[in-house]
């Protein structure tokens, strides 16, 4: 069926954004449900857009709760409204047995429990499991403890048993595509006041890793800063550049591998000439203290981790 209408409403249905803040769910995991898993079947517009009626809203939250309690998406997004009210109201009484609270399966996950239930979707390969379990916990978790408490010790552990061989280099870059789309989604979520102060965050050239840039994005939004993105590989002049022209405070350097390239040296030290002391360089990242010496030079400091990187800014911004 192709509606014709244009106007989202009770009668003609409701617009993604609707169905994602009702349901729970991130516009990409509903998407990935429907395309996936045939979850819900939501009607066109002329102008080809989803609306989805009452009914799908109603699965979709459905569907949010069991998966949320440990169910696998493919098991369930098959059942009808009601047969997942069963589980759901089934949910609710074990809970209530052992002492849980039966509104919501999802409330009271520790950020333990959510790396877990990550680690088991990433194992299976599982991307739909793992987008919705981070989707979900960037709603329950503070910002700076979803990136100091989940998604660091998730990479690291990513790491580690790619390492050791218990992971693939497809669990690897799974998991890297996943945490890459949730911290593009929230760096863009937030909006900053006009008076905030400005930070340019970038890889310096060579550097092609960004998720480390990409979370000190986020966590510098978060704490009330307009962030000016820039991604990996860039050089020097072109990050001082832009710093200069937004009057930025930091530029923020995301240094991950590798830890013996010839040229970043002389990008740290254009970069830090170009700048003249107007912006202050904060760089980290694995890789970082390879390049101590050329950054200490050109005013730069080393941040260790995220908690110390909030701080950095918080001293910036005092008078």
């Amino acid at each position: 069926m192709i509606m014709k209408q244009d106007e989202s409403g009770p009668d003609q249905g409701h617009p993604i954004q609707v169905a994602a803040r009702r349901s729970g769910l991130t516009p990409d995991v509903i998407r990935a449900w429907e395309r996936r898993y045939n979850a819900v079947d939501p009607v066109r517009s002329g102008t080809n857009r989803r609306l989805y009626a009452e009914t799908d809203i109603e699965k979709l939250f459905l569907l949010s709760q069991v998966t949320r309690a440990g169910r696998r998406i493919g098991d369930v997004a098959g059942l009808t409204i009601d047969q997942l009210k069963e589980i759901v109201a089934e949910d609710g009484e074990a809970a209530a047995r052992v002492g849980g609270l039966p509104a919501s399966p999802a409330r009271g996950r520790t950020e333990g429990q959510y790396l877990e239930a990550c680690m088991d979707y990433l194992v299976d390969l599982d991307s739909v499991g793992l987008e919705s379990t981070l989707a979900e916990a960037s709603i329950a978790l503070s910002t700076p403890v979803l990136l100091e408490q989940l998604i660091t010790p998730l990479l690291h552990r990513v790491g580690e048993e790619w390492h050791s061989g218990s992971l693939r280099v497809a669990h690897e870059h799974l998991t890297t595509a996943v945490v890459r789309s949730l911290l593009g989604t929230l760096r863009k979520s937030g909006s900053a006041p006009a008076t905030a102060p400005e930070l340019v965050v970038a890889s310096p050239a060579g550097q092609r890793h960004e998720l480390g840039a990409l979370m000190v994005a986020v966590a510098a939004a978060s704490d009330g800063w307009k962030v000016t993105y820039l991604g990996a590989d860039l050089p020097a002049a072109d990050i001082a550049t832009v710093a200069l022209k937004r009057n930025a405070r930091a530029v923020a350097l995301s240094i991950v591998h590798p830890t013996d390239d010839p040229n970043l040296p002389g990008e740290i030290e254009v970069l830090g000439s170009a700048l003249g002391g107007e912006a202050v360089i904060l760089a980290g990242g694995s890789g970082a203290g390879a390049y101590a010496g050329v950054l200490a030079a050109a005013g730069g400091r080393i941040i260790e981790d995220i908690p110390s990187f909030r701080n950095e800014l918080q001293a910036l911004r005092m008078p």
